[in-house]
């Protein structure tokens, strides 16, 4: 089989985690490689004509229609643009059925969850029974939903995130690294959870909390622009 052409939305820190996660996948494959890795789509300016470990920065995100026969996958997601995520993927153009999904082959996964398009999952996170991943979410390193947990569209789950059963993430939520969140909690669409936090009440809509407990920092519209 043709190795599948993939481009990465983004060129920050997901993205190389995603580009990392490509490579092993083709590390492993014991024929030939699963995808060729064209590159990336970056709106900064600063990253046009450039190239990110060997791979080049062909253009912007709102470009991708002119990479024909190409798959995709969105990167875009630091707590200063998780929320701007459904609009990149929508600026790009490109319908559902060309995003890929990406798991890295040291990520376990397990057979009987569900894991939607678009999605990563990275290195030695776990995906237990029961859970469902939505659509576009991006999981990084060593991060475990477990078992009957929903995580929604366009979620992004820091490194060391453990959330334990019965768990539901709103769309577009945020969810920074080694945060804990106990069972049976609901996490609102759009809301910030800091990194190291311990969430043991429900989180609203666009709340930002933090802390152990987490409590609510203040209200988005007085926090700095990213």
């Amino acid at each position: 089989m043709t190795p599948r052409p993939l481009i990465i939305l983004g060129a920050g820190g997901n993205s190389l985690s995603i580009l990392d996660a490509v490579d092993e996948i083709n590390r492993r494959a014991p024929n030939r490689p699963v995808y060729d890795l064209r590159g990336f789509l970056d709106d900064l300016p600063q990253n046009r004509g450039t190239s990110i470990f060997g791979r080049p920065v062909l253009g912007r995100v709102d470009q991708a229609r002119d990479f024909d026969g190409c798959w995709f996958i969105n990167g875009v997601a630091s707590p200063a643009t998780y929320l701007k995520k459904p609009e990149v993927i929508a600026r790009s153009g490109i319908p559902a059925d060309r995003f890929e999904t990406v798991i890295h082959p040291a990520a376990t996964v397990s057979p009987n969850c569900r894991v939607g398009i678009g999605t990563t999952i990275m290195a030695n996170s776990v995906i237990c029974a029961g859970a469902t991943i939505g659509n576009h979410v991006i999981i990084l390193q060593n991060t475990v939903v477990n078992h009957h947990s929903a995580i929604s569209d366009y979620v992004t789950l820091s490194s060391g995130i453990t959330i334990l059963g019965f768990t539901d993430i709103g769309e577009n939520a945020f969810i920074g690294g080694a945060a804990s969140i106990r069972p049976h909690i609901r996490i609102g669409a759009r809301a910030l959870v800091g990194m190291a936090s311990v969430v043991v009440k429900d989180v609203p809509d666009d709340a930002v909390v933090a802390g152990n407990p987490a409590r609510p920092l203040k209200p988005r519209a007085s926090l700095p622009e990213a």
